[in-house]
């Protein structure tokens, strides 16, 4: 098995890291494939809890179903939400440009013995 190359050694001083240069699209495939399952392993998880609360008579069966968010609450997870799905989002169409630029000579602050 090669080892992984990554792609970011340390602060970006001049242009975006390119962090799938050598990466097969099967290996892509398979990292979405390997998050997939977690976040399906996340939901199991998460209804197992709710069933015991359930079962343990500490909210009925149903509560996540019917809860319903105050004003404020809804307007916090819509904020979430957004946030959440600009951050995601925004790279797949992100610029090459990096948002900032650090001196490369930082480097050498940065090297190990």
């Amino acid at each position: 098995m090669s080892e992984f190359k990554a792609s970011l050694q340390g602060p970006v001083t001049d242009t975006e890291p390119d962090f799938l240069h050598d990466v097969p699209m099967d290996n892509a495939v398979g990292a979405i494939m390997a998050l997939t399952a977690e976040v399906y392993l996340l939901r199991e998880r998460l209804a197992t809890l709710e069933a015991e609360l359930a079962s343990r008579q500490v909210l009925p069966a149903d509560a996540v179903e019917k809860h319903v968010d105050t004003p404020e609450q809804a307007a916090a997870r819509s904020a979430d939400l957004a946030a959440y799905t600009e951050r995601v989002m925004s790279e797949l169409i992100r610029d090459r440009v990096p948002v900032s630029r650090i001196d490369p000579s930082v480097t050498k602050y940065l090297k190990h013995d």
